[in-house]
């Protein structure tokens, strides 16, 4: 029997895990959302919560979700496979290397604050698939797991957006609110997902990510 002590203690590190203050360095990365908001395709809250939306239900959400997922209990082999799936279904090189720096990052500060927990960690090399390892050697809960990555992403993006956007943090997390079907929506697509379903057709963020470096001024790094 689960002791409530134990479950809280593993709910701490999932909420430490997804935390923007955690030490990835994903905060330095806009997921081309600065290329558009100079560009002038989302200048609103209405653009902001379209795109989010968007992502989860076209981009990010049908990549980087499911592979969380996916990842959640698999073993070394099936692990390298999403890692290089996600290679090649990332594009563009900038996005595809933020994903991975932020996926060793993530790996080197866990593996620093939960040695003992983690001694068995399978190799990984992306955010997503590294998220969800780490998730089911902590003993988190899948389903909580993916749903605090999904959480993690979307705060992220609307403070990125107080950064680049005439939009104060109140309007910010409206947002975010306003995209909370479509969040959950992606958490069970995700959590029925198979290899195969990992996709994603979002070409003009495609673009924007690849345009980024051109940008005459820049607060972000992709």
């Amino acid at each position: 029997m689960v002791s409530g002590q134990w479950l809280a203690e593993r709910r701490l590190r999932l909420l430490q895990l997804a935390d923007s203050a955690f030490p990835t360095g994903a905060y330095a990365f806009s997921d081309g959302l600065e290329t558009l908001t100079q560009c002038g395709a989302v200048r609103t809250a209405d653009d902001l919560t379209a795109f989010l939306c968007g992502q989860l239900a076209h981009g990010w959400g049908v990549q980087d979700v499911s592979a969380c997922a996916l990842a959640y209990g698999a073993d070394a082999e099936a692990l390298a496979e999403l890692d290089g799936l996600l290679d090649n279904l990332k594009l563009v090189e900038g996005p595809r290397q933020a994903s991975l720096r932020v996926g060793a990052n993530l790996r080197k500060v866990a593996l620093h604050l939960w040695a003992d927990d983690l001694a068995l960690l399978p190799p990984t090399r992306h955010h997503a698939t590294t998220f969800g390892a780490l998730a089911f050697a902590l003993g988190l809960p899948q389903q909580d797991s993916v749903t605090a990555y999904v959480s993690s992403w979307l705060l992220g993006r609307v403070t990125s957006a107080t950064r680049l956007m005439k939009l104060g943090g109140l309007d910010a997390q409206r947002c975010a609110a306003q995209c909370e079907r479509a969040a959950q929506r992606c958490i069970h697509d995700a959590l029925k997902a198979m290899p195969d379903d990992l996709g994603g057709f979002s070409p003009l963020l495609d673009i924007a990510a690849q345009e980024q470096s051109t940008l005459a001024q820049r607060l972000f790094q992709t």
